[in-house]
């Protein structure tokens, strides 16, 4: 199947469509600074956004314009929300998740956490039970290294049930 190559015209309306201010996401608009006639832009610019060509053109257009300076002030604003105390805990942690999730930060879940989560503790397999004091041994290590986690306390005595 041959792609169809974008007109002089086309390629205008995409330009204002995708970048010119006051024009962007506005086909009437970009069709009349491209060029089409007044009477027939608003039809024109609804004809132009249902061919195949431009839409792929519109779509690299707004990847291009995303992927430049645009990505670099969102990444900006994010860093800004995560570092400003003043704002809610839940605005700066939703940021950072955005951060994280745009890098393509996925996080590591292990398997028998997951397995845990399916049953009650009391069904637990001697090595489930030993791997989940492994893990909080090693979060209490890493408090104990911080210095100001709950677990620089000894934990109290035990009560029967």
């Amino acid at each position: 199947m041959r792609q169809n190559k974008l007109t002089d015209m086309q390629e205008l309306f995409v330009l204002h469509f995708t970048s010119t201010e006051g024009v962007i996401g506005n086909a009437s608009a970009a069709a009349r600074r491209a060029g089409y006639s007044e009477k027939t832009a608003a039809e024109q610019g609804r004809q132009l956004l249902q061919k195949p060509h431009v839409q792929a053109a519109v779509k690299h257009a707004n990847e291009r314009n995303i992927s430049g300076t645009t990505a670099t002030k969102a990444a900006a604003l994010l860093d800004l929300f995560i570092d400003d105390v003043t704002l809610p805990p839940r605005v700066r942690l939703d940021a950072a998740k955005t951060v994280l999730d745009r890098a393509g930060y996925i996080p590591p879940k292990a398997a028998a956490q997951e397995d845990e989560d399916d049953k009650p503790m009391e069904e637990w397999s001697i090595a489930e039970l030993e791997a989940f004091v492994r893990r909080g041994e090693g979060l209490r290590l890493a408090n104990d290294a911080e210095g100001d986690g709950p677990y620089d306390q000894p934990l109290p005595p035990r009560s029967g049930r």
